[in-house]
């Protein structure tokens, strides 16, 4: 039975048993802090589980795609060297929402494996929580599990929860026993022992008790079911294997990597068959968490890409010197699993774009990294220590961008350690020396009351309406009202500005907040309070008339409506791997981030100009409908990662044939209003993500007309006609080129003439020959090379400072030939530069440089007499 049967198999089963097949979600969250990645089955369905979300199904099942490479839950290191370790996996699981409980589980679960699975019911056994005694009757007196096949064990097993206070529950485990002769071969070997001998297959969890504050168990008013089970470690056990990567999940992977390379994976051992159970997982991982719209880069879900892919080129080296061995299996992967994730196809291009750029940048520092960590590694031998200092790893990490599970990796293999808690003190330092502070938002308030607010702002700019909630803080204070046209900050678009009006004074709208329920929540608006207004001036009860900015407002809509017709235009140009990956819409532009590769080309950007242009010229009328998830996603709506979307309603806004997104912000009624459309920027964030700046309406036309006032005073000034001004302006900057590096020549020259005279003022100071210039209209650069100069011909201690006059500021430069290093001490010069001058200068023990806006008069006697 391969994989491909035995997942569909699985799905069938609970359907048959009336269950909701839903389909994975995203690898990246859904507006979920917590979560680096999607790790487990229930992740979709947490706010169902905590009551915050209801939907038209009670039960349901998925086969989840899930990530453990980050945060709490992170297998990484161990990936490669385990049986059934894995970055990327994926966890079938059946759900029940306060329908059925843990007599039905089980009674599922037993069956499955038995009867669909056909797994000897001998080979079965399970672990209980220790205090669940009906757990463990259900297991014996209904299924028929003998006693001795039942194990009880504590809290650190069989106990689950969310956090340290929630929903929370005992669970259930059921695991194969693969034989006496597997694992520590122990008489006393059993459920819970960290050998392979019993492999944990289905973890069953019953959530019925919420944990207070103070570690008390209250039932839960509906109990629930989530279970989860890895479909690569079922596959191991269905299929006979020693391992999952002998599954047919990975045999084309293995299989390729055997052709690319010419090593025999069967002939292979140790790190070396470690490299192809590495390469096969993280190409999956990689691969899919690409298509979900993640790219590498230098922090959160970027970076644990980024050290997925390097650990990758690590060992990929154990098999081969060609790095994109490890891009060639991307084509494998996305062949085989294609038809299960249609993400993969259509992200095809981006994902082998994005490996091979991501190769290619790591190369060079792989290469002189190791050299480095070589070095690290005997010089740690011959000092008799097992572990790398914390400095090492930093220098590694932060020079040549090896994260310390790759230095980890080579470490190990030499019998080192790694003091990780040195290297966390390092990364410290950095962040406190570059300013990067964690900000701490604290509420004001709490709302203890259930209070929703119904958001009218799709029809109208302005509503009068009842105050339901308000809080004093200040010189502001809080509200909510029955009904609120102010939209909230949400997909991209920036808070509504506007005034509110109440008992015949107006504040001003400085915040906007949502609070409560996730789907019907209150939006909480915050005044700024005037001088000496009276606390309680308006309370609960009272009518307040909530004003929307109309023109700002206006101006929004534009950008949005422009923002859903760019990525259309994106799509069509570049192609339907196109994903948003961020954007912001106000009043003034818009900003749109995507995954891809490259720059866009200037015919590119045209094109897409052109296609949006041509599309509001055509005045379409936009279409704005209420469907579900489901209905959406059949119609080839556009979603987007990272959004949290309502299953049973969501709201699409579609440009009849152009353009069909989920969104619930505000959108012109008709293209037609957005005016026109200009792209001003097209700029790299990351690699592989790219950043369009764009304008519509009274920005656009405001850009027009600024730039041709400027191509019409030009022409004028050039005496061109507007189409040859781009012409006339390189002709110039021929010119200046050209009488620039003429000024350079003739600069040299009189330097060269004046050396004889510099040199014969040099006098003796500390037995030091020394020289002080000020010069005009020189350069940083030509101070350097005058230096050069001076010490060719007589080495000494020369300090030079020049009036650049194009940059309006004075530069300097400081140096000392060698022999006489001993005499001058450049440091405590750069001291003495910054409190007289206030000078910024740096370099080494022979020569600083630097410089400031100012010189101070009597700054040569001032120098003398510190040197003396």
């Amino acid at each position: 039975m391969n994989s491909f049967q035995i997942r569909q198999k699985y799905l069938d089963f609970f359907a048959r048993n009336g269950h909701t097949i839903v389909p994975s979600s995203s690898l990246i969250p859904a507006q979920d802090p917590t979560l680096l990645f999607t790790n487990a089955g229930m992740n979709q369905f947490k706010d169902l589980f905590l009551g915050k979300e209801k939907r038209s199904y009670t039960r349901a099942a998925s086969s989840q795609k899930c990530v453990r490479a980050g945060g709490k839950h992170n297998d990484l290191d161990a990936v490669g060297f385990t049986e059934r370790h894995l970055t990327f996996f994926e966890m079938l699981g059946n759900f029940s929402f306060g329908d059925y409980f843990k007599k039905e589980a089980i009674s599922y679960a037993w069956e499955f494996l038995t009867k669909d699975m056909q797994l000897p019911a001998s080979d079965l056994y399970i672990s209980v929580f220790r205090e669940d005694d009906e757990a463990y009757n259900l297991w014996h007196e209904m299924i028929g599990v003998p006693t001795n096949r039942i194990i009880r064990l504590g809290e650190k097993d069989n106990f689950w929860q969310m956090g340290d206070t929630g929903p929370c529950g005992p669970c259930t485990e059921i695991y194969v026993d693969r034989g006496a002769d597997k694992g520590c071969q122990s008489a006393t070997c059993a459920p819970g022992c960290d050998c392979s001998r019993f492999t944990e297959i289905w973890n069953l969890v019953f959530m019925q008790f919420d944990r207070q504050t103070d570690g008390q168990l209250k039932p839960l008013a509906a109990t629930g079911v989530d279970t989860g089970m890895g479909l690569e470690r079922l596959c191991m056990i269905v299929q006979g294997k020693h391992d999952v990567y002998q599954t047919d999940l990975f045999q084309a992977l293995i299989a390729a990597i055997e052709q690319l390379t010419g090593v025999s994976y069967q002939a292979s051992a140790g790190s070396t068959k470690a490299a192809f159970h590495v390469l096969g997982d993280h190409i999956r991982s990689s691969s899919l968490l690409i298509a979900d719209g993640c790219s590498p880069s230098n922090d959160g879900r970027g970076y644990v890409l980024r050290k997925i892919i390097r650990r990758a080129a690590l060992f990929t080296q154990k098999l081969s010197s060609d790095l994109n061995v490890f891009v060639k299996l991307a084509e494998v992967f996305i062949s085989q699993l294609g038809t299960v994730y249609p993400e993969l196809l259509t992200s095809k291009t981006l994902i082998i774009n994005l490996l091979s750029q991501e190769l290619t940048r790591f190369a060079h520092n792989l290469e002189h990294g190791q050299v480095i960590l070589e070095k690290y590694i005997s010089e740690n031998k011959q000092n008799n220590k097992t572990e790398m200092s914390g400095e090492q790893i930093f220098k590694l990490y932060d020079t040549y961008g090896f994260p310390p599970e790759l230095t980890r990796v080579m470490a190990h293999e030499q019998g080192l350690t790694l003091d990780m808690d040195c290297f966390e003190t390092e990364m410290k330092k950095q962040q406190e020396q570059s300013g990067k502070k964690v900000k701490r938002a604290e509420n004001e308030f709490i709302i203890t009351e259930h209070i929703s607010t119904k958001f009218v702002g799709y029809e109208t700019t302005e509503v009068e309406s009842k105050i339901l909630f308000a809080h004093y803080a200040g010189d502001h204070a809080w509200i909510i009202t029955e009904e609120s046209p102010f939209y909230v900050e949400s997909g991209g678009q920036v808070n509504d500005t506007g005034t509110v009006s109440i008992n015949h004074v107006q504040y001003k709208v400085i915040d906007l907040q949502k609070a409560g329920d996730t789907h019907n929540p209150a939006i909480v608006v915050k005044l700024a309070l005037p001088a000496g207004a009276v606390i309680d001036s308006f309370v609960p009860g009272d009518s307040a008339l909530c004003s929307v900015n109309p023109a700002i407002r206006a101006n929004t809509v534009k950008n949005h409506t422009a923002t859903h017709m760019l990525q259309a235009a994106l799509m069509q140009v570049l192609g339907p791997q196109i994903k948003q990956a961020g954007s912001l819409v106000c009043d003034s532009y818009m900003r749109f981030d995507f995954n891809h590769h490259e720059a866009l080309s200037k015919q590119q950007i045209e094109t897409i100009e052109a296609i949006v242009n041509q599309k509001i010229m055509e005045d379409i009328p936009t279409a704005i409908f209420n469907t579900t998830l489901a209905d959406a996603k059949t119609k080839g709506v556009i979603s987007f990662f990272g959004e949290k979307y309502n299953p049973e309603k969501v709201r699409v806004v579609q440009i009849p044939g152009f353009s069909a997104e989920l969104c619930g912000g505000t959108h012109a009624r008709s293209t037609g209003i957005i005016g026109c459309f200009k792209i001003t920027s097209d700029t790299a964030l990351s690699a592989g993500t790219r950043r369009l700046v764009a304008v519509t309406g009274p920005e656009a036309l405001k850009l027009f007309q600024t730039s041709y006032s400027i191509v019409k005073k030009l022409s004028e000034d050039f005496k061109a006609k507007p189409e040859e001004v781009g012409s006339a302006v390189q002709k110039l900057q021929q010119h200046y080129a050209e009488h620039t590096s003429t000024i350079k020549q003739l600069k040299k020259q009189l330097c060269k003439a004046q050396l004889p005279g510099w040199l014969n003022d040099m006098r003796m100071i500390k037995e030091v020959p020394t020289l002080f210039l000020n010069l005009d209209d020189t350069s940083a650069d030509e101070l350097r090379a005058i230096t050069q100069e001076l010490e060719k011909a007589k080495p000494g201690f020369y300090v030079i400072v020049g009036k650049d006059t194009a940059a309006d500021r004075y530069s300097f430069i400081a140096h000392v030939a060698k022999q006489y290093e001993g005499k001058i001490d450049l440091k405590a010069l750069s001291q003495f530069l910054k409190d007289r001058c206030d000078w910024r200068c740096g370099g080494s023990a022979s020569t600083i440089q630097g410089g400031g806006t100012s010189l101070p008069a009597g700054f040569a006697a001032s120098l003398e007499k510190w040197l003396q």
